[in-house]
């Protein structure tokens, strides 16, 4: 099976959801050769493929950087004059591919749509975050590095824009996949039907029950340096347990995405405390093992592959409600508590050891059960040869 799998930014040079997603799915469905056209501009437009932090499997035929449309007056026009500057090249990637699959419904959706208007095959949609709630949410860049005006009037446009782009894919997609329940009835207001749910997952070797017996518990933080996932508030719980007289230690992973001040602030911060352990661009898995609870703090979420991450080595996803990150998954809060009143709450239940071990498990076997990648990947693999069976391809 040949798919041309269109995904914006991230994957192979950034850490993160999407990143580990599209790596995962390579890796795991071996018996697909996938072209990739990637939409992106940042400082690796220029590096090859093997100098990122992602390993590049054999499966990957061709891998082609195209940069982002430039949106100016009449946007119509302006993503036209995109895909005409690239027409040829995008033709000839697309040659021998029996199948479209894009990631979301920004630029990469609207691409998926104008190729399978001229190739006549299928098109999947798996959509990992709503781009025009995202704009809405405050976000300063896209996957792709475009980054959002930041006037009131130019961010209403861009919403707007991505809700049309939204409907179009919803329309002419064959199969709408979204990896986030909490987003399903944000895309059947826009028109999508059918929508399957497919989560995100962790590698079965990530699962590892661990007993720990720790006096002092860790506290983690795993993320995109990227201002969606808020990072400067991690402190501000830091500061609230140390408030309280709780003794901890804190670790904070993060991945470089482009927002250069935020990295500069967030090194800085660190600095201030004994207590936090700061790390840069590294694997997260083995981290993960010396934490006893992840502390999610984004402004917005789909679902947070962290999670699962966490899950996998029995550590317990705490923070406000976002996304899918419900209590289903981690402990969680109403998103108009205080910081005060979280703190409290976390260091009443993990006083309750018994407690905590219990609720840590049941979810750690729910993780174990329902989310690994090689079950979730056979369902795109299954979902994949009905559409070009059905497309006769």
């Amino acid at each position: 099976m040949n798919v041309l799998l269109v995904i914006e930014g991230t994957y192979p040079w950034y850490r993160g959801g999407v990143s580990e997603w599209i790596y995962q799915y390579i890796k795991v469905c071996k018996n697909i050769d996938f072209t990739i056209l990637q939409i992106a501009t940042d400082p690796f437009f220029d590096l090859s493929p093997e100098d990122a932090l992602y390993p590049f499997p054999d499966n990957i035929s061709n891998f082609k950087r195209i940069e982002p449309p430039n949106l100016v007056d009449n946007w119509d026009t302006s993503l036209n004059s995109w895909f005409n500057d690239h027409r040829f090249e995008i033709k000839e990637l697309a040659e021998n591919n029996a199948i479209i699959h894009v990631t979301n419904t920004g630029f990469a959706g609207w691409l998926g749509v104008e190729i399978q208007t001229i190739k006549k095959i299928p098109l999947i949609l798996t959509e990992h975050a709503i781009y025009w709630l995202e704009v809405l949410k405050g976000a300063v860049a896209l996957e792709c590095g475009y980054k959002i005006p930041q006037s009131v009037a130019s961010k209403e446009l861009i919403v707007t824009l991505f809700k049309d782009i939204a409907r179009k894919v919803y329309k002419e997609a064959n199969e709408v996949i979204t990896v986030s329940e909490c987003n399903i009835h944000l895309q059947e207001e826009l028109g999508a039907s059918d929508i399957q749910y497919i989560p995100n997952g962790i590698p079965t070797s990530w699962i590892y029950k661990s007993n720990k017996d720790r006096h002092i518990p860790v506290l983690g933080w795993v993320g995109r340096c990227a201002e969606m996932k808020n990072p400067l508030q991690f402190f501000d719980f830091v500061d609230e347990f140390e408030n309280q007289g709780f003794k901890a230690d804190f670790l904070m992973l993060l991945s470089g995405a482009g927002e250069k001040q935020l990295e500069e602030e967030v090194d800085k911060k660190a600095l201030l405390y004994d207590s936090v352990t700061l790390v840069w661009n590294q694997p997260a898995k083995e981290y993960y093992k010396k934490m006893d609870m992840l502390l999610i703090t984004s402004h917005n979420e789909s679902q947070p592959l962290v999670m699962f991450e966490a899950l996998s080595n029995m550590v317990l996803p705490i923070g406000r409600e976002v996304g899918d990150l419900t209590n289903k998954y981690g402990l969680t809060f109403p998103k108009n508590d205080s910081i005060i009143s979280i703190c409290t709450d976390v260091i009443q239940f993990w006083n309750n050891t018994d407690e905590f071990l219990k609720y840590v498990e049941n979810r750690f076997n729910l993780v174990k059960a329902k989310h690994t990648w090689p079950r979730i990947f056979s369902i795109y693999e299954d979902l994949i040869f009905k559409s070009i069976h059905e497309s006769g391809k």
